[in-house]
């Protein structure tokens, strides 16, 4: 059963969220008690569970808005990461997910600088000599089509997932051969991002992923001993096992 506080603060959230911006300041206690009908003890125990969920501080003038903690985001998000077959696979399928999704808003908002230092992180990672410094490139690539999508929200996702993608990413760096093979792939990306193509840009998006699952696949069955390679996105016609 939810609590008058829950109410209260869940009303408030919403209400940060579309009206408010970093550094305003709340109304006082009497103003909210006054509004919400409730008494200040209430409303001091819902600016408690504000201030937890790192949406305002106290300060000497009242409740602050704060800016949104990317860093607090991730700290509490890494209890999920691990080595496990599932994280990999989860990792690699929340990218296919978002970046494909993203692609025809890649190819609207796209800039000139951007298809640059899109194309300048391929090239870091066709010249990388160590597994790390190609997965570093690699995540910079990834990244920057991201931000060309021009979707805030989910730039900040992987600004704070960089650690744990770079990680993950080194899986597909270790044989020359699979780098070499993502540059290629990389490069027909930026072709068609470049001529504003979106179904091409999907369709190069698409074979680039089921590469990097295909890699991905051999490396685990490898791993863990396994006979077959490992499936970790349905084929047409096909039911994966939760």
């Amino acid at each position: 059963m939810r609590t008058t506080v829950e109410d209260v603060r869940d009303v408030l959230r919403q209400e940060i969220a579309e009206r408010y911006q970093p550094g305003d300041l709340l109304p006082n206690e009497r103003d909210l008690a006054e509004r919400f009908d409730v008494s200040r003890n209430t409303i001091r125990e819902t600016m408690i569970h504000l201030e937890a969920l790192t949406i305002i501080e106290k300060t000497k003038r009242g409740a602050r808005v704060r800016a949104s903690d990317f860093d607090l985001m991730f700290n509490e998000m890494t209890p999920f990461f691990d080595t496990s077959a599932r994280s990999f696979t989860d990792v690699l399928n929340f990218r296919r997910i978002n970046e494909t999704g993203a692609a025809p808003l890649m190819v609207c908002h796209v800039t000139a600088p951007q298809i640059d230092a899109i194309r300048a992180a391929n090239h870091e990672m066709g010249a990388a000599l160590t597994a790390a410094e190609a997965a570093a490139a690699d995540y910079a690539f990834h990244q920057r089509l991201v931000e060309a999508a021009g979707n805030s929200l989910l730039t900040h996702m992987y600004q704070v997932l960089a650690v744990p993608l770079k990680y993950y990413l080194e899986v597909g760096k270790s044989q020359k051969l699979n780098t070499q093979t993502a540059v290629a792939q990389h490069d027909r990306i930026i072709t068609a991002l470049e001529a504003r193509d979106a179904p091409a840009l999907s369709t190069a998006m698409a074979e680039h992923f089921q590469h990097s699952g295909d890699v991905l696949a051999t490396w685990l069955t490898a791993r863990e001993g396994g006979a077959e390679p490992m499936t970790l996105w349905p084929v047409q016609g096909q039911v994966m096992e939760g």
